[in-house]
């Protein structure tokens, strides 16, 4: 099969590989769709050499796609609903890569909607993270919410705000990108300029503050300072990526801010027991499963109360992946959103 790697010499190939085998978990997939997460794999290609294992050529790129199952092992729980034929997304490292076919674990994957297409429900994965920050903010309708950074993680959470009752305002450096989250309904996408900012958030805080604060990895640099002056006193700020490196907790302390961290994009997500072994949590103790909230996503992508497809701008067959990675190098802050199709 075909595949889409990180190259030890620091460069994107396409390559041939082994078809995984099924487990007895597991679904085999035959992949249509491979949806780029980014910022993290332009990122992959720094300091490449030390993540490759001496005895490897490179590391496969890539978290998140969509497909039809070919086959399913003969332990996945009938619960889960998967059966040869059905239309699916699929993520999470390392199962999940830019390839012709995968092996992934039952928990992994979820039906696509009948409204949602394979372009859209690749991006299931990187719409449950944002799902899982907005959920981490623990916002209620009639809020506000700063959002930095306008890549693709910026924009979901943004418009899933805007679902749930909360006021978004995206915080970006690039025109480019605060056009796009206008034209998909998120009317308050400013730039990272005092004033301007300032002005923008007294006028829908009503001079209050914002009650809510997400830095995402496209944020940039001086994103914690704007989070700490714009949220109000014992307001909530949550970071995934880099971000929180750049926080002091001084400066959280002088208003009090809540601060979370989120790493995964759900419950489950990195738990061996619950990838490999395709165990179910007590939902008395575990409400969102990464798995839940790929399926709250999809639904709300069918709902058309969050769009995907406006935000994809580059569109390239698996084979010339390489040409992509190199756009994106060149000009990473036009590419919101990417898929490699099969």
């Amino acid at each position: 099969m075909k595949a889409v790697i990180a190259h030890r010499n620091g460069e994107p190939r396409v390559v041939q590989l082994p078809e995984p085998p099924l487990g007895a978990h597991t679904v085999q997939l035959r992949v249509t769709h491979c949806a780029l997460m980014l910022p993290e794999e332009h990122r992959i290609f720094e300091n490449l050499k030390d993540r490759i294992p001496a005895t490897e050529e490179g590391i496969p790129l890539g978290m998140m796609c969509s497909g039809l199952i070919d086959a399913v092992g003969d332990q996945v729980p009938p619960r889960l609903g998967l059966k040869e034929g059905l239309r699916v997304a699929a993520f999470g490292t390392p199962y999940v890569y830019h390839a012709t076919q995968l092996s992934v674990p039952a928990n992994l994957v979820v039906e696509l909607p009948k409204k949602v297409n394979h372009e859209e429900g690749a991006f299931a994965g990187q719409g449950a993270l944002a799902l899982q920050c907005l959920r981490a903010c623990g916002l209620q309708i009639g809020e506000s919410l700063l959002v930095f950074g306008g890549g693709m993680l910026g924009q979901m959470i943004a418009q899933l705000a805007r679902a749930a009752g909360i006021t978004p305002i995206l915080v970006d450096e690039s025109d480019h990108r605060l056009t796009r989250a206008r034209n998909v309904g998120v009317t308050h996408a400013v730039l990272p300029e005092k004033e301007t900012l300032v002005r923008e958030v007294d006028r829908v805080t009503r001079g209050l503050g914002a009650d809510g604060a997400i830095l995402t990895p496209d944020a940039e640099s001086t994103a914690g300072h704007w989070a700490v002056l714009l949220l109000r006193w014992r307001g909530k700020l949550v970071v995934h990526g880099s971000a929180a490196n750049r926080l002091s907790a001084r400066a959280l302390e002088e208003k009090e801010l809540t601060l979370s961290a989120v790493r995964s994009a759900g419950a489950g997500h990195g738990d061996p027991a619950y990838e490999r072994g395709a165990v179910e949590y007590p939902r008395h103790e575990v409400r969102w499963t990464v798995r839940d909230n790929m399926l709250v996503f999809l639904d709300l992508l069918a709902e058309r109360k969050v769009q995907v497809s406006p935000l994809v701008s580059d569109r390239m067959p698996l084979e010339r992946a390489p040409r992509l990675y190199e756009k994106i190098q060149r000009a990473p802050q036009t590419v919101i959103g990417a898929t490699l199709t099969v």
